[in-house]
């Protein structure tokens, strides 16, 4: 009977401790430089928690299609809007980054009232940006783009008239790109908080993950990890 106790203590801290041990594996979209602001504060927050923690890099869609389904743990962050789209992703309720959805232009120059306001211009966006998909639904003139970069790119081309982006995202893509005609249009199209998903099979982690980013907002940490996040990637964005 004792021999029976001590196997079954051995194999329940050997459970414990592999379970310690496991790395969560979360999506984050390629190229898009607001995810990797959003991955540089996760992993202060798993460190906080004591989980190692890796990115893999998607297409938007795909991204979404691998966190879902539960092939990946969850994602980086996005939108409010997908936890009511995807139910097995569960939302952390704080929010760890923000996005100012904008549109980018060549040629036009125009003051931005709402997204009803470019239903008469080609408008690029990338395919799985929900805050782009929405904005756009029912135009006819939308060209789906699978990367960032490439958007930027058919913009500079006048292959489309307009592109949507978050707005960092567009200015870190348009100094690497060394193209000094491609602007931000004023003001934004919104500002929209980004939260922190996991897939529902990580679902027990939701409070801690949560409490830990409530002490990180109200001690201004969030924030200071954007703005350094930030500052480094315009620092670091070298044009062609």
């Amino acid at each position: 009977m004792n021999k029976i106790l001590f196997m079954l203590m051995i194999s329940l801290i050997f459970t414990k401790t592999a379970s310690a041990e496991t790395t969560l594996v979360f999506a984050k979209i390629r190229d898009t430089p607001d995810q990797m602001i959003g991955a540089e504060i996760l992993k202060v927050i798993y460190r906080k928690i004591g989980i190692p923690i890796k990115m893999v890099d998607f297409p938007g869609k795909r991204a979404l299609k691998e966190s879902s389904e539960g092939r990946v743990d969850g994602e980086v962050h996005r939108i409010f809007q997908v936890g009511e789209d995807y139910p097995t992703l569960i939302r952390v309720p704080t929010p760890i980054n923000y996005i100012e959805p904008s549109v980018f232009s060549k040629n036009h120059n125009f003051t931005i009232t709402d997204c009803s306001a470019l239903k008469n211009y080609t408008v690029g966006i990338v395919r799985g940006v929900r805050h782009a998909e929405l904005c756009t639904k029912g135009m006819d003139k939308v060209q789906v783009i699978n990367y960032s970069v490439k958007m930027m790119e058919l913009l500079d081309a006048d292959r489309v008239d307009i592109a949507i982006t978050a707005k960092i995202n567009g200015l870190v893509l348009v100094k690497k790109m060394g193209v000094e005609s491609i602007h931000p249009l004023s003001p934004p199209l919104s500002r929209m908080m980004v939260y922190h998903y996991v897939h529902e099979k990580n679902k027990q982690l939701v409070p801690k993950i949560e409490k830990v980013i409530v002490e990180m907002q109200l001690s201004g940490e969030l924030e200071m990890l954007r703005e350094k996040a930030i500052k480094t990637l315009l620092e670091n964005a070298e044009s062609k």
